[in-house]
Formats: C-alpha cells, sequence, structure tokens
C-alpha cells in the first residue's frame, strides 16, 4: 500500500533489520537509579525537623492553596476516585472505507 502522506522531511528513515536506533534491551536502567535516589531522598529527614522530606511535602501539598495540589494528595492517600461517563440518546457510528470499495462478503 503505498504512503498516503509522501512528504516525509525531517523524519528517520523507517526501522531495518540491524537497525543500532532499536532498544532491544527495553527501558533504561538509568531510571531505576534515579527512582531509588529520590527514594532515598525522600526517606531523609529535614535538617533541623524530626520529619522526613517526603512527609514535609504531603504536609504542604496537604494545606497548599493550588487545588491541583490538593487533589493529588487526596488521591495519593485515598486513591483517585473513579470516574464515570454516562450515555443517553442514540449513538450513531460511521464506518467509512478509505479505498473506497466494500468488503467482499465471506
Amino acid at each position: 500500500m503505498a504512503n498516503p502522506n509522501p512528504d516525509t522531511s525531517g523524519l528517520q528513515p523507517p526501522f531495518k533489520q540491524g537497525d543500532k536506533r532499536i532498544n532491544r534491551k527495553g527501558r533504561p536502567k538509568s531510571f531505576d537509579a534515579l527512582r531509588k535516589l529520590a527514594v532515598k531522598i525522600a526517606g531523609e529527614n529535614v535538617p533541623e525537623s524530626e520529619v522526613t522530606r517526603i512527609e514535609a511535602m504531603l504536609r504542604v501539598m496537604s494545606s497548599s492553596r493550588n487545588p491541583a495540589d490538593r487533589a493529588l494528595f487526596l488521591a495519593y492517600a485515598y486513591g483517585k476516585p473513579k470516574e464515570e461517563v454516562e450515555q443517553s440518546g442514540e449513538v450513531k457510528v460511521v464506518i467509512e472505507y478509505v479505498d473506497n470499495k466494500p468488503p467482499e462478503a465471506a
């Protein structure tokens, strides 16, 4: 099938077998090291205080004037509330064939 968007200027060519850009090892391991460091720092006591950094951050979030901070604090404390979407009325589904040929009957 021909490319419907022939203008591919600025894009890298598609992957080919043996391409060195392919990430065969999965997610970089450096993120795991960063996460461990962040957890270690969050568990340290704040200088001149008896609370940990994470506790201090949570206390700031809980009393923040920013509604996003308070919502995030509640999500950490009690979990994210379920979001439900209600549909009323009729739903119209439109199927459009791109190649303008109807599918063959089975």
